[in-house]
């Protein structure tokens, strides 16, 4: 009886844990695109309504990103400061959040004009870095979730 509880107990840790990385990686989707989302909504906010950034960063709310507390800190007015605040609640990888660094160093420090091109291009790099993301992150969901049956297969075979 207690062999046969400790293979439950050791098929439902291997199998959890891979079901939990498959769950964090979904969830670093989901704030990549939150971000993505809110550059848009900076974009189109400056150049069709000349907005200030702390009126834009009062209005944006998505889910994602409210969860690990961004989206409070944003409206404080600072985007690099709320990303220092909050990156290692996020879970992006350094890449992202370098970009994301770059995206927030040139917001309201320059003409709108200047600010809408700036935007373009760091929306352009962080559109595929998420193609790259999304691609990456459903290998990474799949080899997990195998190879968490996989452990889980292996050992209950071997304490068998």
């Amino acid at each position: 009886m207690t062999h046969l509880l400790g293979i439950l107990l050791i098929v439902g840790g291997t199998v959890g844990g891979g079901m939990l990385y498959a769950v964090a990686v979904k969830e670093e989707l989901s704030r990549f695109e939150g971000f993505l989302k809110l550059a848009r909504l900076i974009r189109s906010r400056i150049e069709c309504f000349r907005q200030p950034l702390a009126l834009i960063y009062a209005d944006f709310e998505d889910e994602a990103l409210a969860a690990c507390g961004f989206c409070q800190d944003l409206k404080q007015g600072d985007f690099l400061l709320a990303l220092a605040k909050n990156k290692d609640t996020l879970g992006l990888r350094p890449p992202l959040l370098d970009l994301l660094s770059d995206f927030g160093s040139e917001l309201g420090k320059s003409h709108a004009e200047d600010q809408v091109r700036h935007c373009d291009r760091c929306l352009a790099a962080m559109e595929e870095a998420l193609a790259a993301l999304r691609t990456e992150g459903a290998d990474r969901i799949r080899l997990s979730r195998a190879l968490s049956f996989a452990l889980a297969a292996m050992v209950t075979i071997l304490l068998l």
